[in-house]
């Protein structure tokens, strides 16, 4: 008896494994679109969200997309220098060849400045010359071209040392003062003559007066002045 009981188990357990698994297969096959049409709107609804969030890690549909790697920002290329231009190198050579500047010396430039004074104080006065005058004209001519062109003749002779003047006989330093000298002298004269012209103007002046007004004429003018004065 127990032997058929425990033949009957072995039999019915296995039947009703069977029977219950193809029963659960029927239903899941029978409740299929249903469970389609459910992770289908779980899938949409996800997604929704997902998009008003923002592609962020973890949320809806994005939580397996890894993460997005911000761009980083290109370099700007630098633009290459220009090359500056060269400079030309004078060798030791040409500098040795280049002429010396020369300079005029410290009494020849005090000289210089007074004649150019000299010259400036006539010009200020030049109302007194008389018409077309021909000392204003030196005077003029000295301030603007014979007093720079001396100088410039001087200072364009290569070297600095003082060769002499084969015409003269003298150095170049001293044919320039005395050409200065010649220019200073000048001036003076023509201050002299101007001097001179006002003296004159005044003695014309004087005499003028004595013309106009005779010994007889200021003693008439006199008495009847000391008549008045005694009444």
């Amino acid at each position: 008896m127990w032997l058929l009981l425990f033949l009957g188990l072995i039999v019915v357990v296995p039947l009703l494994i069977i029977v219950g698994a193809a029963a659960a297969v029927i239903a899941v096959v029978h409740t299929m679109p249903g469970l389609l049409i459910l992770v289908g709107l779980w899938m949409l609804f996800t997604a929704g969200r997902g998009r008003r969030r923002g592609p962020y890690p973890g949320r809806g549909w994005d939580r397996w997309a890894p993460a997005p790697v911000p761009a980083r920002p290109q370099p700007v290329p630098t633009p290459a220098p220009r090359p500056s231009p060269a400079r030309p190198v004078t060798p030791p050579e040409a500098r040795a060849q280049e002429r010396p500047r020369r300079e005029l010396p410290i009494d020849v430039q005090i000289k210089v400045e007074q004649i150019r004074r000299k010259a400036d104080m006539l010009l200020g006065y030049a109302d007194r010359f008389p018409p077309f005058s021909h000392d204003l004209h030196i005077v003029r001519q000295t301030a603007a071209d014979y007093l720079p062109r001396t100088i410039e003749a001087y200072l364009a002779l290569p070297g600095d040392d003082d060769p002499v003047v084969a015409a003269s006989g003298k150095t170049a330093l001293q044919e320039l003062r005395e050409q200065l000298g010649i220019l200073d002298s000048k001036l003076d004269d023509i201050a002299q003559d101007l001097q001179r012209q006002d003296l004159d103007r005044l003695l014309a002046n004087r005499r003028f007066l004595e013309e106009r007004f005779r010994p007889g004429e200021l003693e008439d003018r006199v008495e009847p002045r000391q008549e008045t004065d005694a009444a």
